[in-house]
Parts: C-alpha cells; structure tokens; sequence
C-alpha cells in the first residue's frame, strides 16, 4: 500500500513471490500423524511447529527462511486496508468494545499476515501466471498446502489483560478507528493464530481442516509461542445446526472447542462453531472462507 519513507533503515516488508512453476514434490507432512478427529490438539500442533520451523528465528520475514520456502498471496496491497510496509499486515475486522474482554473500553485494529507453504505458492504461480488475467479455475488446491495466519492487535494490555507479554511489532495502521484515515507507525500485539490445511481425509465435508489459537499471558510457558492456547478445529459447518438446536443439547460434530486456558469470555462463531476472538461472532471460520466470492454479496 505505501513504500518505506526516505531514510527508513529499519526492516521493512518483501513480498514473497517466487511462485513455484512445477508442482513441488509431494513429501510427509507432521499433521498426516494425527487423525484430526480423534485427537485435533496434536493436528493443529504439529502444523503449527511446521510452520514455525525457520520463521520464528528470522521473525517471519520469509525471505530469510533456510528450513523451507513460504510464499504472500499478491494484490493484497490494493485499497486503504492494504499491507502496512512494515510486516506487510492488512486490516481485518475491528473488534468492537468488549469483544476481547469485559474490560476492553475501546474499539481495536486488527492486522493480519498470511503465508502459504510451496503448494499454495504453487497454486498462486498458476493462478497469476497472467497478472493481467488470473485464471481463478486454476485455484484447486492440492492436498497439503497449508496455510498459516498471525493476527495482531491495537487493544492495549490495560483494557485486555490477558495479552500481557505478546509479540509486539510495529505497524503502519490508521490513526483513526471508524474511518480510514492517514497512518501512523503503532505497536500491535499477537493475539491470534489461524491455520489452514488442505487435507484429503476431510473430502467427506469440505477438504479443509482449520484450526485456532489464542494467545493467554496466564498460560504457562516461557516464550510467546508456548503462550498460545489452542481454541479449536473445524473440518465441516454442520450443516443445518441452528444456535436454539445447540441450545437444547444438539452436539455440534464438524468442531472441537477447548476451553482449557482459553481467557474467559471469548466468544465462539454461530452455534458453537469455531471461531478466534479477532472472527466475526456470527460467523466462523469455514462459514467465512467457504462463501468467499467477487464481487461480494451480501450474506443473509
């Protein structure tokens, strides 16, 4: 969206975009371990630990990653909510008083990273081939593509406890909340990781598993990365399921929620679905990605 200004020395964002052009070698993955239904914390884990691999060390600027190759989707520059020339963060959805915490006064920014292992880059090469002319029927996602997000926030610590000792980075966000407006450099703070893995054994619903952490300055743990609290996973939106059904005892079967560390009141998506703190408590997460579209439409 804007480019460092003159004299700028510190680190500044590199779009990856060195798309592989032939489809990479299929390899084992950590997460094929694990049977996303019988035990969804050690899936999750094990997909976090791989994206974590080379990118905590060089602060996810993927560009200096020796263990393997991630990759930016493009045109996510584009509009007043585009990447920040920082981290490259673009804005999400503000999170509205009280949404992370009962003491939460203020309505927060949250700006989000997202990055793809080879296969998605893979597919995004394809996509893009054309910049001119995206062919969106080459957006078929072979499985083991993975994709990992971090979600960071304005909110302080003094209006949501819990975020005491995150990850800060320095962002280039809006001065103002309600409207976008100029922007100005300001900390942010992790508060949410989400994962996404194309995986064949959930072609029975809808081919992708998802899944959620949160960070928790209460949990235990030494680093930031030990801090983060697993919310859940999903693999299908039990279709059908209606928040009064999950009132009266109906047990949602396509999500697993953990409230162990999890901070108190955080909300969960429609009917019990999985959702992180930053998502739309409406919707959840396979309900967002799964009714993407362009132009959009208004959802009722």
């Amino acid at each position: 969206h804007e480019s460092p200004p003159a004299g700028w020395t510190k680190p500044y964002f590199k779009l990856s975009q060195a798309f592989p052009t032939s489809i990479p070698t299929k390899t084992t993955f950590p997460w094929e371990k694990y049977d996303f239904r019988q035990d969804p914390k050690g899936y999750l884990d094990s997909a976090l630990g791989y994206a974590m691999e080379g990118n905590v060390d060089v602060d996810w600027r993927v560009e200096s990653n020796t263990k393997r190759h991630w990759y930016h989707a493009p045109w996510m520059h584009a509009h007043d909510d585009g990447r920040e020339f920082i981290h490259g963060l673009t804005r999400e959805r503000d999170s509205r008083p009280r949404e992370l915490a009962s003491t939460q006064r203020s309505r927060a920014q949250n700006w989000a990273v997202s990055l793809a292992n080879d296969l998605g880059g893979y597919v995004f090469g394809q996509v893009w081939k054309n910049p001119n002319s995206p062919d969106p029927t080459a957006a078929v996602f072979p499985n083991g593509t993975m994709f990992v997000k971090l979600l960071f926030t304005s909110a302080s610590e003094a209006e949501v406890p819990y975020l005491r000792g995150s990850l800060e980075w320095d962002a280039n966000i809006h001065t103002q909340l309600l409207q976008h407006s100029a922007r100005s450099i300001q900390k942010v703070r992790l508060l949410q990781i989400d994962i996404a893995v194309r995986d064949l054994r959930a072609d029975s619903t809808t081919g992708w598993v998802f899944g959620t952490y949160v960070y928790n300055g209460e949990a235990p743990g030494s680093t930031v990365w030990d801090r983060m609290v697993f919310r859940g996973l999903m693999w299908g939106n039990d279709p059908g399921v209606t928040p009064a059904m999950v009132s009266a005892g109906t047990k949602l079967k396509e999500t697993v929620l953990s409230d162990v560390l999890v901070p108190a009141g955080l909300h969960a998506g429609w009917a019990d679905r999985l959702n992180g703190p930053v998502d739309n408590p409406i919707s959840s997460c396979l309900s967002c990605h799964s009714t993407a579209q362009a132009p959009s439409a208004q959802m009722v």
